[in-house]
């Protein structure tokens, strides 16, 4: 994302997230999909709400699937004695919250501020043999896929295929309605 960035004329640079802070002249702070991989990301929300200069906004968007079953079965299957100790850390938790945790969160550390916080489930029509298991491998098990060599990765990607296909059928079109839901936190300082 950064190279495509920077070929479109935007100053990207590759860094840890945490490591930023809104400076004085900040305008807009948005993050899309980014800090449901930062487990401390309410205290980094806590700090970038703080530091907002006054008239600045942040506009966040993460994932709020973990309870759906494009984690669940991930999640069940590498717990399972077949996979046990081949990916040492499972797949991970995000901690996502409910977005009355993210307004109340925002409003605290930033009394007077603007907050605004909701969800929303996209629907996304997916096709193909395994179109969930392919979405989540670029998304969800990608920590998942770093861990394992590629005969693991055929392997589990073998095993979840039924499972995510029962789980999410296709319509007599063909077409499977993926579900991804989406939580979003607004804060005018």
């Amino acid at each position: 994302m950064v190279a495509a960035a920077r070929a479109h004329g935007v100053d990207a640079e590759l860094a840890d997230v945490r490591g930023f802070a809104p400076g004085p002249d900040t305008d807009v702070v948005v993050t899309n999909a980014v800090l449901h991989w930062v487990p401390e990301h309410r205290e980094l929300l806590t700090r970038w709400a703080g530091e907002l200069p006054t008239g600045g906004w942040l506009a966040v968007q993460v994932p709020g699937n973990e309870r759906s079953p494009s984690h669940t079965i991930p999640r069940e299957l590498l717990a399972s004695p077949a996979w046990a100790g081949l990916v040492p850390e499972g797949l991970p938790g995000y901690g996502v919250g409910e977005p009355a945790e993210y307004a109340r969160l925002l409003a605290a550390a930033r009394p007077g501020g603007v907050v605004d916080c909701w969800e929303t489930t996209y629907l996304h029509p997916l096709t193909g043999d395994d179109p969930v298991g392919d979405w989540i491998a670029g998304t969800t098990l990608r920590p998942v896929r770093d861990a394992l060599d590629d005969a693991g990765w055929e392997r589990l990607r073998a095993e979840l295929a039924p499972r995510l296909r029962d789980a999410y059928p296709p319509d007599d079109a063909g077409v499977t309605w993926f579900g991804f839901r989406r939580v979003f936190a607004v804060l005018g300082a």
